[in-house]
């Protein structure tokens, strides 16, 4: 016997089932349930599909992703409207990275709980390939939220933006297309982001072409397990601002084709928690003064750690408030043979760093000369106050008349700014080397 409803026309079948997918978030798969015939229909209906409901009070993260996965393969080709009842600002990028790779489809995106947004996407034009960066705030619930997640950026791209209080874990992520991603720390939220949460979530990013994380100076136990070594096959930019945790997340990646490295306020005058016994972490036989050893330690054995493991082809290398120790100085020296550009600010550097520059013999019978960093085009010293003006002047001076008789390997420019060392004489001399090539102001 046929029931009266089944004998509606498949159209209208259509309709009603899309309708009740509205009213109840899992009604495709229920509706699935009732009969071969309907199950047919549903199976080969998009547009029962379009509408993709994710409660993070109701479905783990795993079922979420289930769901949302399947839903996105059964609309295409239709348009999806995609709205989320969270209970947890953390659960928010886990529940959308299923959904990223068919941003294009998006019509809709509705946020309702603990957040509450609501836009239409239909005009922004957003591709998978346009929506290239991620800027991650952590926060604490009470701090006034942003109410959009997704903002166009000149020219033609977009960003998405999240606010949590923890830091996904990769197993709760589909893989995560960003090129770009910015983490920041809001030091008001006192909120403690351990290093092994930042690697792990990195993991999850594998197309990552420029990370910046910006944190503040929690002086942490280091973690008592291994942090994961994590691959970023193609970043080439890196950019640590204001945290304790360089050493931690510089040892620990693998980035062969990094050339753009800043290291902003890594300076600290307190000692930073933790024992290191790894090679290099002996006192440094210069014994050279530093407001800020423990941390000029930290980021020394980080460099060395990432050059090391990587053999990163570094062009440029800023260090604003960050410094090193004297022997690491030589170690990245030695190893940096693509470096073009070196700007440091307010470093205790000592003379025998600026003597690094000039040329050396080789132990040979010849006594064959040469130089460190033979590519370098640009040095910038601001703020250097423990280096005297005649290192700066013997160094360069003995360096380009080196490098002269090769343009090619010889400095461009050069910038000596507010280092109290470096006298109006020193700047005649060195004037006298490098006319227009020298800047002081």
């Amino acid at each position: 016997m046929v029931s009266p409803i089944d004998t509606l026309p498949p159209e209208l079948l259509i309709e009603i089932f899309a309708t009740s997918a509205y009213q109840e978030a899992l009604a495709p798969l229920v509706l699935r349930r009732v009969s071969k015939w309907w199950r047919e229909i549903v199976n080969l209906s998009p547009h029962v599909w379009q509408y993709i409901f994710l409660d993070d009070g109701v479905r783990s993260v795993e079922c979420s992703r289930v769901q949302a996965e399947l839903w996105t393969q059964r609309s295409v080709p239709l348009p999806i409207d995609i709205e989320l009842k969270v209970e947890s600002l953390d659960m928010i990028l886990p529940m959308l990275s299923p959904l990223l790779p068919s941003v294009d489809r998006w019509r809709t995106f509705v946020v309702k709980g603990r957040r509450e947004e609501s836009m239409a996407l239909t005009s922004l034009s957003m591709t998978r390939e346009s929506l290239d960066s991620l800027q991650i705030a952590i926060q604490d619930d009470d701090v006034g939220l942003p109410k959009t997640t997704f903002t166009p950026e000149w020219p033609h791209n977009f960003t998405m933006n999240v606010w949590l209080l923890e830091i996904p874990q990769s197993r709760l992520l589909a893989p995560l297309r960003f090129t770009s991603i910015t983490i920041t720390e809001n030091p008001l939220s006192d909120i403690h982001t351990p290093p092994g949460a930042i690697l792990d979530f990195l993991t999850a990013c594998p197309e990552l072409e420029t990370f910046y994380f910006s944190g503040w100076q929690h002086n942490d136990e280091p973690p008592k397990t291994a942090l994961p070594v994590v691959s970023l096959p193609n970043l080439h930019t890196l950019h640590l601002k204001n945290t304790c945790l360089a050493r931690s997340i510089l040892s620990f990646l693998y980035v062969p084709r990094l050339t753009h490295l800043y290291l902003a306020h890594l300076n600290v005058e307190f000692m930073l928690l933790g024992e290191y016994h790894e090679d290099g972490d002996s006192d440094d036989d210069a014994h050279d003064f530093s407001q800020s050893p423990w941390s000029d330690r930290a980021t020394g054995m980080g460099l060395r750690k990432l050059i090391a493991r990587s053999r990163p082809p570094i062009k440029l290398l800023d260090m604003d408030f960050s410094d090193m120790r004297t022997k690491d100085f030589r170690y990245v020296f030695d190893r940096l043979p693509l470096l073009e550009d070196f700007l440091i600010v307010a470093s205790d550097m000592s003379d025998k760093v600026i003597d690094m520059l000039r040329p050396y013999r080789l132990p040979r019978p010849d006594n064959t000369k040469q130089i460190r960093l033979p590519r370098l085009r640009r040095i910038g010293l601001y703020n250097c106050q423990r280096l005297t003006g005649d290192a700066i002047v013997g160094a360069l001076t003995a360096r380009i008349e080196f490098t002269d008789v090769n343009p090619s390997c010889s400095l461009d420019e050069v910038a000596i700014v507010a280092c109290d060392g470096f006298s109006h004489r020193n700047g005649e001399a060195l004037a006298r080397q490098l006319g227009t090539r020298l800047r002081l102001t």
